[in-house]
């Protein structure tokens, strides 16, 4: 057992390096493929997200400018 923990010691630090990784295009193309693939699966979850906040949240923020509004007529009134 503590031969394969020092032998995992040794792979991890072996395979550490300090030189500059540059993606290729293919490279790149994988990940924006990936990235599209991950959008796409969280998209219809995160618009049911944006419509609970915007149904929750607008008309909180709407009545609270409302208010303001309102007080500040009442006050230039006075």
């Amino acid at each position: 057992m503590r031969s394969v923990v020092v032998f995992l010691c040794v792979l991890f630090l072996a395979s550490c390096t300090t030189r500059n990784v540059t993606p290729t295009r293919a490279s790149r193309r994988a990940i924006d493929t990936i990235f599209q693939q991950k959008v796409l699966v969280i998209q219809a979850h995160m618009d049911s997200v944006c419509t609970h906040l915007h149904d929750s949240i607008y008309t909180v923020a709407v009545d609270s400018i409302m208010s303001e509004r309102t007080m500040e007529m009442t006050n230039l009134v006075k």
